[in-house]
């Protein structure tokens, strides 16, 4: 929802096909929040995209011989899960530190 209660009255122009799937769904009173809801959700869509599209090419195979093939990347993953399976299970007073 809006942060602090603070809105704005827009005006946009949608297709009227989607005008009426959106009214078979949502209550009356309650377009203004599906709307609010679904901009948030495909604005943190378009953000991760930009995101995911800035970074692309930045991982160097060079820069990671270690983790060169899929066995590594596995090796390297059940390494970290099981150094943190531990940390939990020191943290939780079952194994002595």
């Amino acid at each position: 929802m809006a942060a602090g209660g603070k809105t704005q009255k827009v005006s946009v122009t949608i297709p009227r096909d989607l005008v009426g799937e959106i009214r078979s769904i949502v209550p009356q009173g309650e377009v203004s929040s599906f709307f609010t809801e679904a901009l948030e959700h495909y604005l943190a869509f378009r953000k991760q995209k930009l995101a995911l599209d800035k970074g692309f090419g930045a991982w160097k195979d060079k820069n990671h011989p270690a983790l060169s093939t899929s066995q590594d990347s596995t090796t390297y993953v059940q390494s970290i899960r099981e150094t943190d399976k531990k940390r939990q299970e020191r943290l939780r007073g079952r194994v002595a530190k």
